[in-house]
């Protein structure tokens, strides 16, 4: 057992076990049927946006989209750090397996990545039980790892940077359609970002 495994009340569940509890009701009662057929975005759409959490109703309600309408790519502050990471992976595979011709960006207001700096995550990594000792040494031996724990100061220009880096990856194909929009937290309003 680990910090992370008695870190939660005995008076109350943990956040996995009451997941799990509404998944066995759920799937007992046959909630998910009927199920798109197939993982392929019927609307030729991918999106990467924020992990926030208002995002996980709002974003979906706000563009009109049903499950099986488009892939979801969800990382820190909607932004591609890194062109051979996971977001830019799974956007090669939503183009080259699923058929997407199309990819959103899409950042929104109030982000908590918007001014966060490597040294003020550090020190909540060691605040949530990291060893600062380790970070140092991860940071010495990985020096792009500042660039990872950094944010963004303009939320408009980091959409527009990742766009960018979407639109010139040397492996995403020219007619896959890219843009860029933030949306407001409170009203699910969006605005185009030029890129």
């Amino acid at each position: 057992m680990n910090a992370h495994d008695t870190a939660c009340s005995p008076t109350a569940p943990a956040p996995v076990d009451a997941v799990l509890a509404h998944n066995r009701a759920f799937a007992a009662a046959g909630a998910a049927s009927p199920r798109p057929a197939t993982g392929r975005p019927a609307r030729g759409l991918a999106i990467v946006t924020c992990m926030d959490a208002r995002l996980t109703r709002l974003l979906p309600a706000a563009l009109g989209l049903a499950d099986g309408d488009a892939a979801l790519i969800q990382v820190a502050g909607a932004t591609i750090v890194d062109p051979y990471g996971e977001a830019m992976r799974s956007l090669l595979v939503a183009v080259g397996e699923l058929g997407v011709r199309h990819i959103m960006v899409i950042g929104h207001t109030d982000c908590g990545t918007c001014g966060m700096h490597a040294d003020h995550l550090a020190h909540a990594l060691v605040e949530a039980g990291v060893p600062a000792e380790q970070i140092a040494r991860e940071r010495a031996a990985h020096p792009e790892l500042d660039r990872v724990l950094t944010g963004f100061a303009n939320l408009a220009d980091e959409v527009a940077s990742s766009v960018r880096t979407i639109r010139t990856h040397p492996l995403m194909p020219v007619g896959v359609h890219v843009t860029g929009y933030t949306i407001d937290i409170e009203t699910g309003a969006l605005t185009p970002v030029a890129a």
